[in-house]
């Protein structure tokens, strides 16, 4: 675990911007996060009476945009230092709250408690093994009929260049492996969460770009015959 940690523990703003953004600039990383924090309250149908939680708070930009449209906000990271980012950043949110991720995942928070969840730019780093246990975590988390939003990625017309990019990377630097993207491929990712006890809706989104946008739900109990 202490080598995932170390993974995403920054040192200071530059580095974080490079962790989150890559070779973005920070004005097209805060406009992306606007972008997404848009689509994640469309896709988890935000309202104001619903609890939410976040894997992977980075510095707080999204839950910061996202608080004001929701009862409450449970943002987790596995990273101190971002951890500490995103509180400063989300200051003068009361309704949210933040957790370190540990060995037992997300065991700190409550099970069947959630409306919405979601995740950004975390599960395009997950291999299988990581998807399954987080995504197990959410089915437990989410009341019946809630969603969780998160993105992934596979190899595709937009993402084959970053994956050669970080396959040239590797050769100098394996150890930083947990640093890179893991390409999974959309039928795994799928099957996974329904291992996990999840449906894949079909609002969820996979191009040929490679970038992917998954919605799933834990199923509403059927209402039996009277």
């Amino acid at each position: 675990m202490d080598i995932v940690k170390n993974a995403w523990e920054v040192k200071d703003d530059r580095h974080a911007l490079l962790a989150l953004a890559g070779n973005h600039t920070a004005e097209e990383f805060a406009s992306n996060r606007q972008l997404r924090a848009k689509d994640v309250a469309d896709w988890c149908a935000i309202g104001p009476l619903k609890r939410g939680f976040e894997i992977g708070s980075g510095e707080g930009t999204v839950a910061r945009l996202i608080s004001p449209q929701c009862q409450s906000l449970d943002c987790n990271d596995i990273s101190q230092s971002f951890l500490d980012m995103a509180k400063n950043n989300c200051a003068a949110c009361a309704n949210v709250r933040f957790h370190l991720i540990g060995a037992e995942y997300l065991s700190h928070l409550a099970s069947a408690s959630y409306d919405f969840g979601y995740s950004l730019n975390v599960f395009i780093h997950f291999n299988p093994y990581d998807i399954i246990n987080y995504l197990q975590e959410v089915r437990r988390l989410l009341k019946p009929g809630g969603r969780f939003y998160f993105d992934a990625c596979t190899l595709g017309d937009q993402t084959m260049p970053l994956f050669c990019e970080q396959a040239r990377d590797y050769r100098i630097t394996p150890q930083q492996v947990r640093g890179y993207l893991n390409f999974n491929d959309p039928a795994v990712i799928c099957r996974i969460a329904l291992e996990a006890g999840l449906e894949v809706s079909d609002k969820s989104q996979f191009s040929n770009s490679g970038w992917l946008g998954i919605l799933v739900t834990r199923a509403a109990p059927a209402v039996g015959l009277r």
